[in-house]
């Protein structure tokens, strides 16, 4: 474990410094519903600090990874795929330094706070206009 630094809790500042060293952020979760269906927050905070995503390939993460080019995909619950994304952004820095530019411009352009307010005020004026 000798690329493995566990840190325990940490301030905002310091997620940001430890982002600023890494080659991507895991969004490795548990295949149960709440997970399967949604859409982990973690993903977009990665994508905003420039690094790419290595996420399981459930349906819903699929489609952000496959439509921003973003992050790796790989097998749920296989962590010998989980080790070769990996090694493959590691060894690929060109690559992943670009997926980290898909994910910051995905994250400035579709899925800001700003982007989604807009949208959610959009749907209440429709609501308010069929009404």
């Amino acid at each position: 474990m000798s690329n493995v630094e566990l840190t325990g809790e940490v301030t905002r500042k310091e997620v940001n410094e430890i982002c600023g060293k890494s080659i991507a952020g895991l969004c490795i979760v548990h295949p149960v519903k709440n997970y399967v269906d949604g859409i982990p927050t973690k993903m977009f905070e990665y994508w905003g600090a420039g690094i790419p995503v290595i996420c399981y390939d459930f349906p819903i993460l699929q489609e952000f990874i496959n439509e921003t080019h973003a992050g790796i995909c790989v097998p749920t619950m296989d962590v010998n795929a989980v080790r070769e994304a990996i090694v493959k952004l590691f060894n690929d820095r060109k690559l992943a330094q670009q997926m980290g530019r898909n994910g910051r411009k995905a994250v400035e352009t579709k899925y800001s706070w700003d982007n989604e307010a807009a949208k959610l005020i959009n749907l209440y004026r429709e609501i308010e206009a069929s009404e």
